[in-house]
């Protein structure tokens, strides 16, 4: 079992520009995702696509793991998305990233730490930190549950960067 982190894109019946969202999905194959990223995709079906993925299998000095008992260490996996401006890019930046800590807050720090060189926070330097998800918490529904142990390997999360249209259902 993996632990596939998805960044879907696509359009929406009243939308401009394509929109894009997050979903964390424990599966064998990425094939595997693509009914629940159907099902929880808002926007037009026809538009949907997934732009970048990656197994998370080693964050932040972590070998992540998914089993079907709890775990039972104090360390949660967090993905953080920051978001910031830059002056000379009419738009708003981002910059996604997975975290271990033992607490939203601690997550959070450990996040902005990263993002120390932008010129500009989000929402006029009240609040850099868009959105925190805990991930142990999205996939216990499905009875599964990330298991956290510290290593010494340098690796961390990689991914793929590729524009990859749905199969139709």
């Amino acid at each position: 079992m993996n632990l596939f982190a998805i960044y879907i894109g696509g359009k929406t019946h009243n939308s401009l520009i394509e929109v894009h969202d997050f979903r964390v999905y424990a599966r064998k194959t990425l094939e595997e995702c693509f009914p629940s990223i159907r099902s929880d995709w808002w926007g037009t079906q026809g538009s949907l696509h997934i732009d970048c993925y990656g197994i998370l299998n080693h964050v932040d000095g972590y070998d992540v793991s998914i089993e079907e008992n709890p775990f039972q260490g104090e360390e949660k996996l967090y993905f953080v998305n920051l978001g910031g401006y830059c002056a000379d890019d009419f738009s708003e930046l981002h910059k996604n990233l997975f975290v271990v800590a033992n607490s939203e807050s601690k997550a959070k720090v450990k996040a902005l730490q990263q993002i120390r060189t932008w010129q500009a926070h989000h929402v006029d330097s009240l609040a850099e930190v868009e959105a925190i998800s805990c991930l142990n918490d999205l996939i216990e529904s499905d009875k599964k549950y990330i298991h956290l142990s510290p290593s010494s390997s340098a690796g961390n999360f990689s991914f793929i960067c590729k524009y990859l249209p749905l199969p139709k259902a």
